[in-house]
């Protein structure tokens, strides 16, 4: 699927980024701190199209990071991918945020075949994931990803991993519950919207995309309690 074409927006953390590939073409760059999100937004979408010389009339999907993460954040991408999506006549892709991260980690240093990817959710909890790398270099989901009080966050099964995001080196319990089966921290890691335009790509190729009034944002707090992975 050399022709491609996709705009890809990741703000449930910060930095948020905004990327966008025409074919072989891409480009990403982070949306300016400091402005009101949602109007900085639009104006880094135009930035990032004229990058790769393509409109928003030319687009296949709008890809969007659907979380977890910060929940004003993950509205504003939603939203905007909605919208466009919605004037355009088009189909959504909702990339989780956590596979953004696995994959951000896996395309600085590939390496290990299992990413935890972890984010902060506050209250002394965490998001979890827990992915595989396949054959084509993307990972893949190998769990639902859940929250978990910090203090309880195993990870199911034996293999050893690549902890991926800065929260294995801000907390000491996260580490501490796992450090037996720990490969390797990329703690330079973080959802960006290049990892999730790559997901996305594949996402559009098997044909799993959504109408743009089901592009909904992913908070997982129900969650809680109920960790829905398989060790």
């Amino acid at each position: 699927m050399s022709g491609f074409r996709c705009l890809a927006l990741e703000t449930g953390v910060r930095p948020s980024t905004v990327a966008a590939c025409n074919g072989d073409r891409h480009f990403e760059t982070s949306v300016p701190s400091g402005a009101k999100i949602a109007a900085a937004l639009y104006e880094t979408i135009d930035k990032v199209l004229d990058e790769v010389d393509i409109s928003l009339d030319d687009l296949d999907c709008i890809a969007f990071g659907r979380g977890p993460g910060a929940f004003t954040g993950l509205r504003v991408a939603a939203a905007a991918a909605q919208g466009l999506a919605t004037g355009l006549g088009i189909r959504v892709c909702a990339v989780s945020s956590l596979a953004a991260l696995a994959q951000d980690a896996w395309d600085r240093a590939p390496g290990r075949t299992w990413i935890a990817p972890a984010l902060p959710a506050g209250r002394e909890q965490l998001y979890l994931g827990w992915y595989r790398i396949g054959d084509s270099g993307l990972v893949s989901p190998q769990a639902d990803d859940w929250l978990a009080p910090t203090a309880q966050s195993r990870l199911p099964g034996t293999a050893r991993f690549v902890a991926a995001g800065k929260i294995w080196s801000e907390d000491e319990a996260l580490p501490a519950a796992n450090a037996s089966r720990i490969a390797a921290v990329a703690d330079s890691a973080a959802p960006r919207a290049r990892a999730v335009l790559r997901l996305a790509k594949q996402e559009y190729g098997e044909g799993r995309l959504l109408r743009p009034e089901d592009a909904r944002p992913v908070y997982l707090r129900s969650a809680l309690g109920d960790p829905a992975y398989k060790a």
